[in-house]
């Protein structure tokens, strides 16, 4: 008689279908509102399974923030290469910020909502996705001072500067309701983005 063997990934994939469910409910209907039922029925598992991979619904909402931090795939994707064009550097990874985003706005309404009226949850938000945010685009930042490409100053500086302009131009568009401009109009907004963060507002001889 042989013995089945176990599926090695099989509880990775249901731990992922269970926060992508938890992702996308805690979005539409805010931690309360859901219940583990909601997601249990939506990622097609058993309630008791969420149990047993997690704790309770909050320590649920806490793997949610933590494992589906926009930032996970922005570090992947974007370019840290200081040797090339430090304007198409950036205007390159301005570009991936924004899609990564976009395909993560879910993330944002979570974070906009619930996340901030649990401090626990909202160290971990914070930890997970803004820190780490300002972090890697700090040392980005010293990437290209080390190369000659920008001036020296403390880097996360710069980094405050970019990521805010970039993640207030998302919310603007994709959360608070102007909408997604035309490609070519975002793609002006972007080359002035980089313009203005790389070469000032200050016209030359101007006090």
């Amino acid at each position: 008689m042989t013995t089945k063997s176990r599926d090695p990934g099989g509880a990775a994939k249901t731990r992922d279908k269970i926060l992508n469910a938890a992702l996308e409910l805690f979005a539409e209907k805010g931690f309360s509102a859901s219940t583990t039922k909601e997601i249990a029925r939506r990622a097609k598992v058993n309630e008791v399974t969420i149990f047993r991979q997690f704790r309770s619904k909050r320590a649920l909402f806490a793997a949610v923030v933590a494992e589906r931090s926009p930032m996970l795939p922005i570090r992947e994707r974007v370019s840290t290469d200081p040797s090339g064009s430090v304007d198409e550097l950036l205007l390159g990874n301005v570009r991936v910020v924004l899609k990564m985003l976009r395909s993560n706005r879910h993330q944002f309404y979570i974070m906009m909502g619930d996340a901030w009226r649990q401090p626990k949850i909202r160290t971990v938000a914070y930890d997970e996705s803004i820190k780490k945010g300002l972090e890697f685009v700090a040392a980005l930042m010293k990437g290209l001072m080390d190369a000659g490409k920008m001036r020296r100053m403390d880097p996360m500086i710069p980094a405050r500067t970019l990521m805010g302009a970039v993640q207030f131009y998302f919310l603007t568009t994709e959360i608070l309701g102007e909408g997604t401009p035309e490609a070519h109009e975002e793609e002006r907004i972007i080359r002035g983005f980089v313009s203005v963060f790389l070469d000032g507002m200050r016209q030359e001889g101007g006090g």
